[in-house]
């Protein structure tokens, strides 16, 4: 259905957003995960290529162990630690065999329109409730604003560009201090708390998950000053005010 409907309406290029990124959900059910972070990757791969059109794959940052000490580039070897990893390294290793193939490498916060809350409105709407809100100060990561996100990667696209892209915030920062970071910006004096990640309670997840945006300022300089956390944040109130 979709290659006739490519066909028919000539489709130029799939973007593909499919994706079930729930940790334990997809250690639990390593079929669904399979399913929806491998399988359906490979089936519109295939279809991109029989049509000769780029596909871009919205990938992940939880690729490798986390063991790293610096930022993890386009080129670091992949290490997955679980199943939802183990599902988006293979989605990408068989996406990289056609010459027509961007896979975006990120990790997003900002709004959503659907029943699926980020966990920026997660952490909003516990501090309206006056509940006290935990996060992880032992994994980090380099957290994009959605909005960004969609502005790089239609500046990828227009360049007809492919192969692996990070698009990643200059700030390696900690889920904790992220979170208290976007709090204080939008609730006074916000009630959150750092706590360790503990592998008795969760399935086991890398602790530094931070990507290097270098590849990406090279190809774009002139827009450097969009990576930087701080410029995501104080867009991310000026949209959180007009919502």
């Amino acid at each position: 259905n979709i290659l006739s409907f490519c066909k028919e309406k000539k489709i130029k290029i799939i973007i593909n957003c499919i994706a079930i990124t729930g940790i334990e959900l997809c250690e639990n059910n390593p079929k669904i995960s399979k399913e929806v972070n491998y399988l359906i990757p490979l089936r519109l791969g295939k279809i991109a290529e029989e049509l000769n059109i780029q596909i871009v794959h919205i990938s992940t940052d939880m690729l490798f162990d986390g063991k790293y000490k610096k930022k993890y580039n386009e080129k670091n070897k992949y290490s997955p630690v679980n199943e939802y990893s183990i599902a988006k390294v293979n989605s990408e290793k068989f996406l990289l065999k056609y010459k027509k193939s961007l896979i975006i490498r990120s990790n997003f916060f900002g709004f959503s329109n659907s029943k699926n809350s980020t966990i920026t409105e997660k952490l909003i709407n516990e501090q309206k409730l006056k509940k006290n809100s935990f996060l992880w100060k032992d994994i980090y990561f380099t957290p994009m604003y959605i909005p960004i996100l969609i502005f790089f990667i239609n500046l990828l696209i227009k360049r007809n560009l492919n192969g692996i892209y990070n698009i990643s915030s200059d700030e390696c920062i900690s889920k904790f201090n992220f979170g208290k970071k976007i709090l204080k910006s939008v609730i006074e004096n916000p009630r959150i708390f750092p706590n360790n990640f503990n592998k008795k309670f969760f399935t086991n997840r890398p602790r530094n998950m931070c990507l290097s945006n270098n590849k990406l300022k090279n190809k774009f300089p002139n827009h450097k000053n969009k990576l930087k956390f701080n410029y995501q944040k104080k867009c991310f109130l000026e949209d959180y005010k007009k919502i």
